[in-house]
């Protein structure tokens, strides 16, 4: 089973649960002083903390009555601070490929979802050099979060990988999505020759792989 992310946030904290509330409705202080059955400008201290980490904003509405209402609101980083159970779901999914789909079929979604990653990636050009290739390879990789660097050594290039997206999947569903990723290199680099020479599903404290040579 696979690792269960925890959230990062204190649900027992008051700041905890004025971030809890706001996952459902954006409120205002008023509101969330009487959910939480505490006095309104102690809220209002917590909102200005949560403000200024940038995990909540806020914005005026128009009342039927009186003065416009403040309302707060999460943003996107206040939201990636609960949890999403990503990796489960995506271990459940993998095993269901795995049980339904023949060899073929299993074999036909693999090379899809090369063509579909690979459109993610800055487009090579005809008469890009290998270290042109690797350098387009590693700033996508990069952006899709694999804190990706590369170096050369005698003419050979070597990919390094520290962080590793499937991390947290058993290694059966992990090895299955680091051949696609080994396919979507291949495809990018017109290259065959790609060795695994570190891996962090073996306790490596990253992913090493050698291109060429």
């Amino acid at each position: 089973m696979v690792k269960r992310i925890k959230s990062r946030i204190q649900k027992e904290d008051t700041k905890g649960e004025i971030l809890e509330n706001l996952l459902s409705k954006d409120l205002t202080a008023l509101d969330l002083a009487e959910i939480l059955e505490i006095n309104e400008s102690a809220v209002r201290r917590h909102l200005n903390k949560l403000e200024s980490k940038g995990l909540i904003d806020s914005y005026f509405e128009k009342a039927d009555k009186g003065r416009p209402k403040k309302y707060f609101k999460l943003t996107d980083e206040g939201r990636e601070l609960f949890p999403r159970e990503i990796e489960l779901l995506l271990e459940h999914i993998i095993k269901n490929i795995e049980e339904v789909l023949d060899e073929d079929a299993s074999r036909n979604l693999e090379e899809k979802l090369v063509e579909d990653l690979i459109d993610l990636f800055p487009e090579t050009e005809e008469e890009d050099s290998t270290k042109d290739k690797i350098e387009k390879v590693v700033e996508g990789f990069d952006e899709l979060g694999f804190y990706c660097s590369y170096h050369e050594e005698d003419g050979t290039y070597r990919i390094s990988y520290r962080n590793c997206a499937f991390g947290n999947l058993p290694k059966k569903e992990a090895n299955w999505l680091c051949t696609i990723h080994r396919n979507v290199i291949k495809e990018l680099l017109d290259e065959r020759d790609i060795t695994q020479e570190k891996s962090m599903l073996e306790d490596d404290n990253s992913c090493v792989q050698k291109i060429g040579g």
